[in-house]
């Protein structure tokens, strides 16, 4: 313990050195930023919003320098100044340069009194102690960058796996703000790394001055309140252990309580606007806090003895190192970034999940979901006058939208349901080459739609894209063509999974009875009849309940693919061994050569890996769904090629006789084989299995199709639309329009009762009539140069990717329409063309009598004017009538 003469001197030297530190700038906030500073930077100086939980606050610049000593390798520095203060701190340079470390005094892991900083009062002010500095870069010809520093004394750092990690002393945060001619264009939040940059009209304001955040223990600056997550710098990820969290707790004003500078960046020196506040700390490259504590340090723990995963880590560089002389707001050392284009506020990766919503989007489709109770007076104004009202609740996060995705394919269920087409075509190799070869063609024009749902998030899906992609004079026939089309793939798609569970189910009650039961065609319609009615009920819950069902189903799914290939390979007693699985060709569909008969193996893939835009369909339904929606589709798409190419694999390998499985007497080749492998008893539960998982299917399904003809409806592209859009007050969903997909899906499967060969080819329509939906949009991407990415993007590959995916569909088109057996006769016959030409005449005649002289396109009813856009705190927006064929340069508008 220090004698008593020696806690004196320290007494004295802190009050000297504080005495000092006060002394070298007048008091008085006037004074301090005097008239010299130019009036804009203070006029819009951001506002910080501190964690109401955190309890770590902006601390005194100089009192740093009281509370620690400086040292290299963790040695004081001989010959220092003694005292420090922000007069001479800079002559630590020469005495170690950027290897000196402004060490605690203290131990820091008891918490002294000093690291908590000072709590801002009542008016934002850290009375007694200057927290923040002010630095004015003007760049000439009217362009000033003005950067806010902020000083904390300590940044406690996150918890992971119940450890701290990244505590350090000492923390500098900051915005800095671009300004044309007095006006404020651009401003950059230190975030982590990179930051991240938005326009001053897109952020939070109170009054003209923009909002910050400083995240809980962190002090990351942030635009918006809520999670944020770090742990790839610049990279919003799902489940990553680093995350911020900022929410609105003490408001500090830091230029309450701030020096002011200009610098020169040609000098690379600083000058006090007031002339007596201290400038040689600015120039100081060392750390404003202790180094790395070494492993032998008892206080320092790392998880699994990762260095990045410290509890302690050595402290951060002074605004000397903050690039203060930016070409573009963001960090100059980092040139990737500065690339970028400043990101507008409606693309931020952070928005509050909400309960009830308007939903505020801009014309190039970017939507801005807005809380009902965080409504502007503008936003509230304009969405009364158009009479808007919450549509959907956003309950889907990560989880539930992966799932959704996920469910979409029904991989265990579809290859199930799918598996003799490959095998009939040309054997084994078939089987997986062609999963291998047509799914690199799913997945691009997967890649393609993620591309166009990110930029374009609602839920009419890639319909809606249309209004945003191609020439006006265009929009409506287009996308009239393509909502047409996208309905009707939805339709049959569900209808032959409805159509698919049924045979299933009753697969599996006649392995009960030993094969002594057969079903029958009535049988099976009647099954699929009740399935497709439990559908509509289940789907006639609200949004919530849909959520916690399909957010449990990836994990079941999951889990039966791994222990059903599991089980199918320990129990297999005869399997065959890789020349055969990879290299068998072996076709019985009667086409000829074989090489095209080996082709329609590629109709496995194509009806598993589709209608990727459903989960497109239910943004409205995800918080965050520009970038949730393309990482669930993108995600699930690559887990169904992955996992349907082993299944593939584990399937071919234990199959046993080809032609024994393909004349199954329940005719469903997949169940005979878990029959066969597993026994009664398996082969059971795993059809069963797959049953489940297929009304799973149906669930997901149903839910996107009746959004879908929602959306459609909202936009009067289908008849009766007044009543499709109608949403029920008790679960917040359309369901108007889900019972009558119902009915369409019944009706369609009712074919059945007269042509197994006519179903099959309403089937078939599934896959062409949905790609062909994605490929439209696809082309008015590439031929019109109109698209405005979203936050997920592919960047240089975009181009190829989408031209593969547009050949591929053509491609695959063609073998969807031909029959995959011949001798061709009416029941071999592919009636697919047939159904797809029907279809496609309807929606041509209901144009021609009707839809031209009213439908304009997928609308935007409203927008809101620039100025509404700037006024966010208590601005009042004009407003005007808004349909696809008008064009206007506005960024915002309001849309039902």
């Amino acid at each position: 313990m220090p004698s008593l003469p020696t806690q004196f001197v320290a007494i004295l030297v802190w009050t000297l050195t504080c005495s000092q530190s006060v002394l070298a700038m007048p008091t008085p906030f006037e004074k301090r930023q005097s008239e010299t500073v130019p009036p804009y930077v203070l006029s819009y100086a951001p506002k910080v919003w501190l964690h109401p939980q955190d309890q770590s606050f902006p601390s005194d610049i100089g009192a740093q320098l009281v509370h620690t000593k400086p040292e290299v390798n963790f040695q004081v520095v001989n010959g220092a100044p003694d005292p420090l203060t922000l007069d001479n701190l800079a002559s630590l340079n020469a005495l170690g340069g950027s290897n000196v470390y402004l060490t605690s005094v203290d131990d820091v892991s008891k918490d002294p009194a000093w690291l908590k900083g000072v709590k801002p009062d009542g008016n934002g002010k850290t009375n007694g102690a200057t927290t923040a500095a002010v630095i004015v870069n003007d760049r000439g010809s009217g362009n000033v960058d003005a950067y806010y520093m902020y000083f904390y004394a300590n940044n406690p750092g996150p918890i992971v796996l119940g450890q701290e990690v990244g505590k350090h002393v000492g923390d500098w945060e900051h915005n800095m703000i671009r300004f044309k001619q007095g006006v404020p264009q651009a401003i950059w939040y230190s975030q982590h790394s990179y930051g991240e940059a938005f326009t001053y009209a897109a952020v939070e304001k109170q009054g003209q001055r923009p909002v910050a955040y400083s995240a809980k223990n962190t002090h990351a600056t942030y635009a918006t309140t809520g999670t944020h997550d770090y742990t790839i710098p610049g990279v919003n990820i799902p489940v990553g252990p680093l995350k911020d969290q900022c929410d609105q707790g003490i408001l500090w004003d830091p230029v309450a309580s701030a020096y002011f500078y200009s610098y020169n960046a040609a000098s690379n020196t600083f000058k006090a606007y007031d002339g007596t506040s201290p400038t040689s700390w600015l120039d100081f490259v060392g750390k404003w806090g202790d180094q790395e504590y070494p492993d032998s340090d008892p206080r320092q723990k790392k998880i699994f003895g990762i260095d990045a995963t410290a509890k302690y880590t050595s402290g951060p560089t002074g605004p000397q190192d903050k690039s203060l002389n930016r070409r573009d707001p963001i960090l100059e050392k980092h040139p990737r970034k500065m690339a970028q284009k400043v990101n507008d506020i409606e693309d931020m990766r952070h928005r509050k999940k909400s309960v009830g919503v308007v939903e505020l989007q801009g014309l190039n489709g970017q939507a801005r979901v807005v809380n009902l109770e965080q409504l502007t007076d503008a936003d509230a104004k304009l969405a009364a006058k158009f009479g808007y009202q919450p549509v959907f609740k956003r309950q889907f996060g990560y989880l539930s939208t992966f799932s959704f995705a996920v469910s979409i394919s029904g991989l265990f269920s579809t290859v199930a349901t799918t598996f003799s087409y490959p095998l009939r075509a040309g054997g084994a190799s078939s089987v997986i080459w062609s999963w291998v070869i047509s799914g690199i063609g799913c997945l691009c024009i997967a890649c393609s739609v993620s591309e166009l749902v990110s930029a374009y998030p609602t839920c009419g899906g890639l319909y809606y894209t249309v209004s945003r992609l191609a020439p006006k004079q265009w929009v409506p026939s287009i996308s009239w063509i393509t909502g047409w089309l996208n309905l009707l793939g939805q339709i049959a798609g569900h209808a032959s999974s409805e159509y698919g569970a049924s045979q299933l189910l009753l697969a599996a009650v006649s392995m009960g009875s030993d094969f002594t039961y057969l079903p029958t065609k009535r049988t099976v319609i009647g099954v699929m009849v009740a399935s497709t009615i439990l559908t509509g009920l289940v789907n006639s819950l609200s949004t919530y309940w849909m959520e916690k069902m399909t957010k449990t189903y990836v994990v079941f799914h999951i889990a039966v693919l791994i222990s059903c290939s599991i089980a199918l390979l320990v129990k297999c007693e005869n399997r065959h061994d890789a020349r055969y699985v990879f290299t068998d060709v072996d076709a019985t569909s009667g086409w000829t050569p074989v090489g095209f008969s080996w082709l329609f193996g590629f109709l496995s893939v194509s009806w598993t890996m589709t209608n990727y835009d459903a989960t497109a369909h239910i943004t409205e339904e995800i918080s965050k769904p520009e970038l949730k929606a393309p990482w669930a589709i993108t995600s699930a798409m690559l887990l169904t090629y992955v996992g349907g190419f082993l299944f593939n694999i584990v399937l071919s390998y234990v199959m046993g006789d080809k032609s024994s499985i393909l004349n199954s007497p329940m005719e469903q080749p997949v169940a005979q084989i878990f029959y066969n492998v597993l026994g009664k008893t398996g082969g059971i539960f795993y059809t069963v299995c797959a049953f489940l998982i297929i009304k799973l299917v149906t669930f997901t399904g149903m839910q996107s199709l009746g959004r879908t003809l929602f959306a459609f409806s909202r936009d009067r592209l289908v008849p009766f639309s007044s009543i499709w859009v109608q949403i029920n007050p008790t679960t917040q969903t359309p369901l108007h329009a889900v019972w009558i997909c119902v009915f369409c899906c019944i009706a369609v499967n009712l074919i059945g009762l007269g042509s197994y060969a006519a179903i099959v080819g309403v089937f078939a329509t599934t896959a062409i009539a949905l790609d062909w939906s994605y490929c439209i949009p696809i082309v008015c991407k590439m031929a019109f140069g109109r698209f405005e990415p979203g936050p997920w993007h592919m960047g240089r590959l975009s181009w190829w990717v989408n031209a593969y995916a547009v050949v591929w569909t053509l491609f695959a088109s063609v073998i969807f329409i031909l029959p995959t057996v011949k001798p061709i006769s009416a029941d071999t016959m592919n009636y697919a063309i047939a159904f797809l030409g029907a279809i496609l005449l309807f929606s041509a005649v209901f144009w021609y009598i009707g839809g031209r002289k009213y439908y304009t396109g997928p609308m935007i009813e409203a927008e809101i004017d620039e100025n509404a856009s700037e006024n966010t705190g208590n601005g009042s927006g004009s407003s005007r009538e808004f349909s696809p064929s008008q064009e206007g340069k506005n960024d915002q508008g309001v849309t039902a």
